[in-house]
């Protein structure tokens, strides 16, 4: 997600968190992926209570054993359900960054996590799929993924005057 800002100043940009599609694929992939996992649990339960070197062997027969009909359809709800919640969590806890010339805004559910100022900015790059913005003395400020096109993202950093140090592309 990258957009202008409502402030008024033309600089000033918001990047990061999920746009749409990437919010469906998302949750598209948990709750498919935690169905699955509720499809699998009673047969790799099953399987695994009898294996002599897998701990927890009471709770994994347990898990196993249970073969009314009812439960066919208990596991896979349970797993949906657990996909969409930890879908939702990995959507909410995506940093959000709003960045001005003055100042960067990282948010978290709703929420402003911190304020870095420009001042105290002396170093902004991609290390893997992370963004890094350091302080005086290398001292890492933030450093977290920030979802979104890389070269988006390190236009609104260049274009509101911060020393990006990564690749220009």
């Amino acid at each position: 997600m990258t957009s202008g800002s409502s402030s008024g100043t033309s600089s000033d940009q918001t990047v990061g968190g999920f746009d749409r599609a990437g919010r469906g694929w998302v949750l598209a992939l948990f709750t498919i992926g935690g169905t699955a996992l509720g499809l699998l649990l009673p047969l790799l339960s099953r399987w695994a209570g009898d294996l002599p070197w897998v701990p927890f062997q009471g709770p994994l027969r347990l898990v196993g054993s249970y073969e009314n009909p009812w439960m066919v359809w208990v596991w896979p709800v349970l797993g949906l359900v657990a996909g969409l919640v930890f879908a939702i969590w990995v959507i909410s806890s995506s940093p959000i960054l709003d960045i001005s010339r003055h100042r960067i805004q990282v948010r978290r559910r709703g929420q402003v996590e911190r304020v870095i100022e420009r001042a105290k900015v002396t170093a902004v790059y991609p290390r893997r799929s992370k963004i890094v913005i350091e302080a005086e003395g290398g001292r890492k400020v933030f450093e977290d993924d920030v979802e979104g096109d890389k070269a988006l993202v390190r236009s609104a950093f260049v274009d509101n005057g911060y020393p990006w140090e990564g690749p220009s592309s």
